[in-house]
């Protein structure tokens, strides 16, 4: 089956107005106004340095073969530099050392996506994107493609491919299937800061049996998002409800499904899933019945206590993102899912049905969250968990108390 890719670029890239107010540092950019999602131009070219294989790290998890050919050519390899480091005269080791070893190929169109560091390459032999370096700062920090980071999405997304199984058939993801980074010039020194890049299919894992072409996506925070272009267009939200009563509609094919899928994730594999409205998408026929949910971006916390508990084997996995308590844990779904995506949604339904309590939402949430994980006070912190205002060494918030009880979960 095929996907109006089309309709999904522009929604993610222009059905984003008016969405990134969930924090006081949600809106902030140091992308250069031609990289943005919303600057209106359509596409910007993208370097490819072609460097030798056995001179970078390579990581894989099943790529299309149209993929693989693509950015693995023989003895050589594809890698891809953001032109804003170039064009901003930004300068490491590592941007150096590309110059240095890699001979330029031709490039490639692509078009930012709301992530901004995430491209959807244009030339689709196989719809895909690259989730590349940007050492700028979007919203709380500046989005590098660290090897670790890069290694670790690519083993979380095979162990979610092998194990999917574990899911319901309204879950499915968007898989990392190709990551090529620098090694490390200074292994001696701590954190790594080798970057490269990661490639994402965009074809939804698994695959939908007997469905018709032309499906679409719609990324969570298109449905409450104004346009870019014509800001009086109605919500996407309305069009989906149609007739059907707002309250059900929205808890039996938006948030219940999120929260079973969050809680499967976290309980079968100790990884948290992210699902704010912009990680999450739903999948539709042409008719606009929700299908499933897709997430993307699989850079997800590691419950290290879950996966102990379930006996699994963790060597495949790297140091990155792993926990040993339950504060990550709220902060993806007390704030991520619950306050960034499930309370935007009531508050766009309000705007048309008006006197829509949280509590209609938020009830039924937590009696599912209860009847699925029940032990869920062994694991995650009765109060909400946030990003602090201070800062690590190397940028990263560390994580405070709200004082807050969960409105979601009880």
């Amino acid at each position: 089956m095929s996907y109006n890719l089309t309709s999904f670029i522009y929604l993610d890239r222009y059905r984003n107005e008016g969405t990134r107010t969930y924090s006081d540092q949600s809106g902030y950019t140091e992308a250069l106004p031609h990289f943005r999602h919303n600057s209106g131009q359509p596409d910007f070219k993208l370097d490819l340095f072609s460097l030798p294989r056995e001179k970078m790290n390579v990581y894989a998890a099943n790529p299309p073969s149209a993929i693989q050919n693509r950015y693995l050519e023989g003895d050589k390899v594809m890698f891809a530099v953001h032109p804003q480091i170039r064009e901003s005269g930004f300068t490491d080791p590592y941007t150096q050392r590309a110059l240095a070893l890699g001979t330029l190929g031709s490039p490639i169109l692509v078009s930012p996506s709301s992530s901004t560091r995430t491209l959807y390459v244009r030339d689709l032999d196989h719809p895909h994107a690259l989730k590349v370096h940007f050492p700028f700062r979007i919203s709380r920090y500046g989005r590098k493609m660290r090897d670790e980071v890069v290694a670790q999405a690519i083993a979380i997304s095979m162990e979610l491919e092998t194990g999917i199984d574990a899911f319901d058939p309204d879950f499915a993801i968007m898989r990392e299937v190709l990551g090529i980074t620098h090694p490390d010039l200074e292994p001696g020194s701590g954190r790594g800061e080798n970057w490269g890049f990661l490639v994402r299919d965009l074809t939804p894992f698994p695959l939908l049996s007997g469905q018709k072409d032309n499906s679409e996506m719609i990324p969570g925070f298109a449905l409450y998002g104004k346009d870019f272009f014509d800001p009086q267009k109605p919500e996407l939200l309305f069009e989906l409800i149609g007739e059907a009563n707002p309250v059900t509609f929205v808890l039996d094919h938006i948030m219940l499904p999120v929260v079973r899928q969050w809680i499967a994730c976290y309980l079968n594999f100790g990884f948290m899933l992210e699902p704010h409205g912009q990680n999450l998408i739903l999948e539709t026929d042409r008719d606009g019945k929700i299908l499933r949910t897709v997430h993307r971006d699989l850079s997800l916390g590691i419950d290290m206590r879950r996966r102990r508990d379930l006996n699994l084997l963790s060597e495949h996995l790297n140091t990155y993102n792993r926990m040993e308590d339950g504060r990550f844990a709220s902060i993806t779904y007390d704030k991520f899912m619950g306050h960034h995506f499930f309370d935007q949604i009531i508050a766009c339904l309000n705007t048309r049905f008006s006197g829509l309590k949280q509590d209609l939402f938020s009830g039924p949430c937590r009696e599912e969250f209860q009847r699925l994980f029940a032990d869920h006070a062994r694991y995650l912190p009765e109060q909400v968990q946030y990003f602090s205002k201070t800062r690590d060494q190397f940028g990263k918030p560390f994580y405070e108390d709200t004082g807050q009880k969960p409105v979601y979960r009880p």
